[in-house]
């Protein structure tokens, strides 16, 4: 198994996702390049015109990646932008609370150039788990469709 990646799992309505990576900002990316993937297949022909900064906070680890991922698709909604690079720049615990930053680098959704995937409704708590070990983060999270 790679370092980092995802993989999509039977699900008998929606989108079930397994992510890993070395640590917890690998893996909440690559979690993002699944639910991108999801909404547009073939991230490759996803151009980098457009870059945000993000900054996500919450109670907990689960509360961070559902807020990180909803925001994504917030941006989607609102300014239909769609990503093919995703970094997190950090994770770190401030007061009792999670803190994320990261940078999203993409353009403009257009229908004649990426292609039409699965409109993704919402981010759920769904099978949400996150589970770390030393050396590697799992994770295992629906996406509404």
């Amino acid at each position: 198994m790679k370092e980092a990646g995802y993989r999509w799992l039977d699900h008998t309505a929606d989108v079930l996702i397994h992510s890993w990576g070395k640590d917890i900002e690998s893996a909440f990316e690559q979690t993002a390049y699944g639910l991108m993937e999801t909404i547009t297949p073939d991230l490759s022909k996803i151009s980098i015109e457009i870059e945000k900064e993000i900054t996500v906070e919450a109670e907990d680890k689960e509360a961070l990646l559902f807020d990180f991922l909803s925001e994504f698709l917030f941006i989607f909604d609102v300014e239909e932008l769609v990503f093919s690079e995703v970094k997190v720049h950090g994770i770190k615990s401030v007061e009792g609370r999670y803190e994320l930053s990261a940078s999203l680098k993409g353009e403009v959704f257009n229908k004649d150039k990426h292609e039409i995937g699965t409109e993704v409704k919402a981010i759920t708590y769904s099978f949400l788990e996150i589970n770390e070990s030393i050396d590697k983060v799992e994770i295992k999270m629906v996406f509404d469709i």
